[in-house]
């Protein structure tokens, strides 16, 4: 899980090349894709005597 509070996360930003008619250059801020991600996941281990796995030869 990430982001667990939710919140507003701010990466940096994108600038203008250009100034505007104020003489600034305008901004973007750079978001990620989603606010918040979860995983659920699991192993298994797959043998013939179903005691042994492949972990013991790495």
């Amino acid at each position: 899980m990430s982001n667990v509070l939710g919140l507003r996360n701010i990466y940096g930003y994108n600038y203008a090349n250009e100034m505007d008619m104020s003489g600034v250059f305008q901004r973007e801020a750079i978001l990620p894709n989603t606010d918040q991600f979860f995983f659920v996941g699991f192993f298994w281990t797959i043998s013939d005597d179903k005691k042994s796995d492949k972990l013991n030869n790495l």
